[in-house]
């Protein structure tokens, strides 16, 4: 029997669009180029483990000297880029009266500092992040830490990601596992999964 939901944050729980984000950045900096394909955007690893700073990150990604006050631009474009919908909302209380809810995720420091500000990280007890943890999805043991903290079995668990490299080791463990393509089609899934309307 599932006893706990486990999100993952960006692209799951928060939506938002790094082609967005990189575009945008790009006009601050004075680059003209488009970005168009969300999946060719690739950050360095070392931030979402937590071994290095955004600055450091947004330098490296876009190659280019950024001053002082382009980095405050970027930044606040970064920390803007993602929230939860009202329909997330709405269905993470909804479940929150049945199941325990936690969050696995691939993270960053300033975001996930400006999700729990905002209140958006309320209705999550484990939040497992990578860069607290200093390990990245899908390493198998940023899994077994979910579970401990949980205090769980696998098959007491269910899992959503948006990314199916990431859902392949809560699967293997023995975990209930669905990929996010829309609320919709979650709150579908869920329904034949819990019955949960």
């Amino acid at each position: 029997m599932i006893k706990a939901i486990i999100f993952d944050v960006g692209g799951v729980y928060m939506q938002g669009s790094f082609v967005d984000f990189v575009n945008q950045s790009r006009q601050i900096l004075g680059i003209n180029e488009t970005f168009y394909v969300d999946k060719l955007i690739v950050f360095d690893k070392r931030y979402n483990s937590g071994e290095i700073s955004i600055e450091e990150c947004f330098r490296s990604y876009f190659g280019v000297e950024i001053n002082d006050d382009q980095m405050k631009q970027i930044i606040n474009v970064w920390t803007n880029t993602w929230k939860p919908t009202p329909e997330m909302i709405d269905l993470v209380i909804n479940l929150k009266k049945n199941y325990r809810l936690a969050i696995l995720s691939n993270s960053d420091p300033v975001n996930s500092e400006n999700y729990t500000r905002l209140g958006w990280y309320q209705y999550f007890d484990p939040i497992i992040l990578s860069h607290e943890v200093h390990l990245l999805k899908p390493d198998k043991r940023i899994y077994e830490i979910t579970l401990e903290k949980l205090g769980l079995k696998p098959e007491e668990c269910l899992f959503i990601d948006d990314q199916a490299d990431c859902l392949v080791p809560a699967a293997d463990m023995g975990m209930s596992v669905i990929q996010f393509r829309s609320v919709p089609q979650l709150k579908a899934e869920l329904d034949a999964l819990l019955s949960v309307k």
